[in-house]
């Protein structure tokens, strides 16, 4: 619930302020609407007049289309009562990352951004042709260098899906996914990682890591990866290379000890449900609790959602999370209808020690996932209960924004990345980015 009259407003407001952006109310559905009246009706009705007197005298006028297009912040779309944290997104801030340079390449996204120890911003992602590059930004992504490639594909395999990690010594380590472009039973698909030692102007000391079949159905997928305060690197990737009868995946670890140039051979399992699909692993270390956690899409229940495993420092993955295991739990804390598809979770944690999550999903949209939207719910310093979710950027319902990740930079501002044609002229996926800020309540 609001914590006064002002948060009750300020909720008012919200809903108003949709239904005059001219924007068709069949793009957030009825599930937002429905959910949005229940919670205002469901409040004492002291509480209901008192937010429309102030709404009435401070608020209405806000309540118009420039809402949006002048480039002030937007509010979030909750998903429940707003309590503790939730982000708003900044329009000012939107703008378009990759690609630059009036290039013409095709497809362009699974973007993924850190900020280095020397505030820069470096932001990886792929391209057509299986390519991955990388740019970098030194005014916080006001302008952003020209391509420097990580990895090109070659020999009918593809590099796809990157990942960025910043080491401890200032090297940078990004890790990719192999995957063959058609099918054939000499080419495998794998997980590799590159170096670099100048901030991500030249890359060397590749290593293959894992091989998983030929087939689409034995690949490997997603890696990710974090580094330990020992030092020490886990890599996390999607792997049904084993499951070669069955439609079964797993989340696999390989740990490196050395910076990135040797690695553990055989891949340890860290989550697996027995009949399900456990996917996109995304790992965090929380100092605090002394806690490894990654985000997964978990299929269990029905329909994909987010997940998250943990595990303690102290244990270290000695115990893989199976479905019934106390160190898997459900990320959201109001579910989803099972029927709603909500995959490709991104976890992050806050400066302040809350932690944000990130997901695709058909909610209020249609019932096909490749035209899901980026949403964003905040969750505690446990990495649980997220909630409050909020929409950073406005897909149509017949566009798509997927494979989003989050940056959290050192002033707690948050930054949503997502590939979309939602913005293209020519309908082509790009790079777009938008900052959020913290609002407490």
């Amino acid at each position: 619930m609001f914590h006064n009259a002002g948060l009750y407003c300020f909720r008012l407001v919200n809903i108003l302020q949709i239904n005059s952006m001219n924007i068709k109310i069949s793009k957030y559905k009825y599930f937002f609407i429905i959910e949005s009246i229940e919670n205002i009706f469901g409040l004492s009705f002291n509480k209901i007049i008192g937010a429309l007197l102030l709404l009435i005298f401070s608020c209405l006028s806000s309540c118009s289309k420039k809402y949006i297009s002048s480039g002030t912040s937007i509010p979030p779309v909750q998903n429940d009562t707003i309590t503790g944290l939730s982000i708003v997104w900044d329009n000012a801030t939107l703008q378009k990352i990759a690609p630059l340079q009036n290039r013409n390449i095709g497809y362009c996204g699974y973007p993924r951004m850190v900020q280095l120890f020397d505030n820069s911003l470096i932001c990886v992602y792929e391209i057509s042709g299986g390519v991955i590059e990388c740019i970098k930004s030194l005014d916080l992504g006001k302008t952003w260098t020209i391509p420097k490639i990580i990895a090109t594909g070659s020999n009918g395999i593809n590099c796809t899906v990157p990942e960025i990690l910043e080491l401890k010594d200032h090297s940078l380590l990004a890790s990719y996914n192999l995957r063959p472009a058609v099918f054939d039973a000499l080419k495998h698909f794998g997980i590799s990682i590159k170096k670099s030692y100048d901030g991500g102007i030249t890359w060397q000391d590749e290593r293959l890591l894992y091989q998983a079949g030929a087939a689409f159905e034995d690949g490997c997928w997603e890696p990710s990866q974090l580094q330990l305060p020992s030092g020490e690197i886990q890599l996390f990737f999607s792997n049904e290379g084993i499951y070669t009868n069955s439609n079964e995946q797993n989340i696999s670890l390989l740990r490196s000890f050395d910076n990135g140039l040797n690695w553990t051979t055989k891949p340890e399992i860290v989550s697996f449900s027995a009949g399900k699909r456990d996917g996109m692993p995304v790992p965090i270390f929380l100092k605090e609790k002394n806690e490894i956690l990654f985000s997964i899409e978990d299929n269990g229940a029905g329909q994909f959602s987010p997940s998250v495993i943990r595990n303690n420092l102290s244990d270290n993955w000695k115990t893989p999370a199976d479905a019934g295991s106390p160190s898997r739990t459900t990320a959201l804390a109001i579910p989803l209808a099972s029927t709603i598809y909500a995959g490709a979770p991104y976890l992050r944690q806050l400066q302040t020690g809350e932690t944000v999550l990130s997901y695709q999903s058909t909610e209020g949209r249609n019932s096909q996932w490749d035209l899901s939207c980026m949403n964003v719910v905040v969750g505690d310093a446990e990495g649980k209960n997220f909630r409050n979710k909020s929409i950073p950027f406005d897909v149509p319902l017949g566009k798509r924004g997927l494979w989003n990740s989050l940056c959290v930079l050192t002033d707690n501002t948050v930054v949503a990345l997502t590939s979309t044609n939602a913005y293209s002229t020519n309908n082509e996926t790009e790079v777009w980015m938008i900052r959020g800020k913290i609002l407490k309540h």
